[in-house]
């Protein structure tokens, strides 16, 4: 824990606040059409301190900024808005692999579409959603920063600290270099060293079901056991893409409450690192 963490850490004791530590997926969803993002912010609205880490930053990067650039790149395309949906269900629909890239898209143009109010031509709602999708993408880590207390850096994540950058008009680059064993620029391995208890309960427990754990889960087994023999194993994002949940859920364990929208692998993780799990999506699904 860093000197600035055990300052917190003090300062929430002393004043009783309730904390919260929040996954990719809630942070995903706060970004999308207001309806469904108030539901989560009104959740979080009772807790005082909010945390995520670095490692969710890198996964929302890949798993939204870049699927809107990948819209941004195919607006410029089409001629017309009403094209748009058209050109993406073409490119993407056909193939079942693509369903999770094609949903995320269709999700990202009912958020900016929620933003043009104005009555306005197919062609000129087309350069509006243009100029809505390049904020979004390049003001990304000024929201992400805006929208929690604590940012934690356990893993030392280095692509998760590269910021989207725009290239020249039309371009932006919200690449994510590949992480190798020999150029290591990170320190997940010291992070699993350190933490080598919890990876090994998360490890055990999933054992205990593996009849009914998630494809997700038994993955997670495997790779926690190949960084037990050589944690820096974890250096390669080929592997370290695989413990994602695991390792965003441990960078918190200083938190009062895990919030995320995944139960099949957060309420194992719950379990296991004895933290209540907030899902504001199930929550509200629930209560309809």
């Amino acid at each position: 824990m860093t000197a600035t963490e055990k300052v917190l850490k003090e300062s929430r004791r002393e004043q009783k606040i309730k904390t919260i530590h929040i996954d990719t997926s809630l942070q995903i969803e706060r970004c999308k059409v207001q309806k469904k993002a108030q539901v989560v912010e009104q959740r979080l609205k009772e807790f005082g301190f909010k945390s995520t880490s670095s490692y969710a930053k890198l996964e929302f990067k890949r798993a939204w900024l870049q699927r809107l650039l990948y819209l941004y790149a195919a607006s410029q395309n089409i001629d017309r808005l009403d094209e748009l949906i058209g050109y993406i269900n073409h490119n993407l629909g056909a193939h079942p692999m693509h369903q999770r890239r094609l949903n995320t898209c269709l999700q990202a143009i009912e958020s900016f579409l929620s933003k043009i109010n104005e009555s306005l031509s197919p062609a000129a709602q087309l350069t509006r959603l243009q100029s809505h999708i390049r904020n979004a993408i390049l003001s990304a880590y000024l929201w992400w920063d805006s929208s929690i207390t604590h940012e934690y850096n356990g893993t030392g994540c280095a692509r998760a600290a590269e910021q989207p950058i725009e290239l020249s008009v039309g371009k932006i680059d919200v690449s994510i270099p590949r992480c190798r064993r020999d150029n290591i620029k990170c320190s997940i391995h010291q992070f699993f060293e350190k933490n080598k208890e919890h990876f090994n309960a998360i490890k055990l427990k999933i054992e205990a079901r593996v009849n009914i754990a998630s494809k997700e889960l038994q993955e997670t087994q495997k790779i926690i056991e190949a960084a037990e023999s050589n944690p820096e194993y974890l250096c390669d994002d080929r592997n370290c893409s695989k413990l994602g949940d695991v390792l965003i859920a441990v960078d918190g364990l200083g938190m009062d409450y895990f919030a995320a929208n995944n139960d099949k692998e957060w309420l194992l993780l719950s379990e296991v690192l004895r933290k209540p799990l907030i899902n504001p999506v199930r929550e509200a699904k629930t209560a309809g």
